[in-house]
């Protein structure tokens, strides 16, 4: 049952899997100064996100991306390697 807290935070109670649990601390651990709070506000921030866009792309007339162009807008709003179109050669004249 879910218990009233000072300002916008509720607390509550969830039973999650031993290895949920585990990357959720080493998480915390590692971009949180390990309060697990903030891992899971973390959590709910990129749900809220991922919700946000299927919202925006429900609204702009349904899904046109392909699964690897979605996991490529995944990985770039992670701060990974961003595409890079290749360069084209000139042709030198003969």
């Amino acid at each position: 049952m879910a218990q009233e807290r000072a300002g916008r935070t509720v607390k509550v109670s969830v039973s999650l899997d031993k290895d949920d649990v585990a990357a959720l601390k080493r998480r915390a651990k590692e971009s949180c100064g390990g309060n697990l709070s903030a891992a899971f506000a973390e959590a709910a921030k990129w749900i809220r996100q991922r919700e946000a866009r299927r919202r925006l792309i429900d609204k702009l007339g349904g899904p046109t991306l392909t699964p690897d162009s979605a996991s490529a807008i995944d990985v770039e709003q992670q701060g990974g390697p961003r595409y890079e179109p290749t360069k084209l050669r000139r042709k030198t004249a003969a």
